[in-house]
């Protein structure tokens, strides 16, 4: 058992007119970059990636209108928090809209997400895609409570062998650290598209907790960080984003990002 929060409803109307699940408050993956813990306002931020709680919902009805609506898992959590291999949280909600005409789309860091595989497959419209953006070493120190990436890859690739459009979202991108070549060759045969973020940090704690990691990674990844975050030089992220973009055209996958 996990603590608990009261919640109103379950699909939550988004800024863009889209819907919401965030099945859990918090999240235990640690990840240093994230930006949801800016937005949970009931704990201290110094406790991110301490603690969650499940979301208890009075139902889990389907809001009347809502017809082939899209439905996000999840904008400020990760769905798949390892509590819900016991808790079923999220499994139960998937179970009541397994058959709805919703068009749902599952972002984690999670190779969990597998587990739902049968119920992926009796759904009308749903889409599992990877936060994947850097290999394991790094992971270790800047995602420390998620899967591995090359775990979350193995979970890609069977989910898309299983005819489950798939897509990896390569973010994000760390200067120095991501190496997009090697992610690329890793997901290209598994996915559907890609989409591709950059780090982008605005909190004098978070940039100051990413610089300790990035400074015990050697003198070059530091040095590319204070050009990148602190004399705000796009150079970096402009060659490997176009680099992405030509090997992605190379291979015909689509590929979704921002300028």
């Amino acid at each position: 058992m996990i603590p608990s929060i009261p919640a109103k409803q379950f699909m939550t109307k988004t800024k863009l007119g889209e819907f919401a699940c965030n099945p859990y408050v918090g999240c235990t993956h640690g990840c240093v970059y994230c930006y949801a813990k800016h937005f949970e306002k009931r704990f201290p931020l110094s406790s991110w990636g301490t603690y969650v709680y499940e979301r208890k919902f009075p139902n889990t009805l389907i809001p009347k209108g809502t017809g082939r609506s899209s439905l996000m898992f999840s904008p400020m959590t990760d769905p798949y928090q390892p509590v819900e291999a016991t808790t079923l949280a999220t499994r139960k909600i998937l179970e009541s809209i397994v058959e709805s005409q919703l068009q749902i789309s599952i972002l984690t860091k999670s190779d969990l997400v597998l587990r739902d595989l049968d119920l992926f497959l009796q759904m009308n419209s749903v889409e599992v895609g990877f936060s994947i953006g850097m290999d394991d070493p790094a992971s270790t120190w800047f995602e420390p409570g998620a899967s591995t990436p090359r775990s979350r890859v193995k979970a890609l690739q069977k989910l898309h062998e299983q005819g489950i459009r798939t897509y990896v979202f390569f973010a994000p991108l760390l200067p120095g650290i991501s190496d997009i070549d090697t992610l690329f060759d890793l997901v290209k045969d598994h996915v559907d598209y890609l989409m591709v973020d950059r780090l982008n940090i605005k909190d004098a704690i978070d940039q100051q907790a990413l610089f300790q990691i990035a400074c015990r990674l050697g003198p070059e990844v530091e040095n590319l960080w204070q050009q990148v975050f602190l004399q705000h030089n796009d150079t970096w992220y402009q060659e490997t984003l176009n680099h992405l973009k030509k090997r992605a055209e190379q291979s015909k996958i689509e590929l979704r990002y921002s300028p």
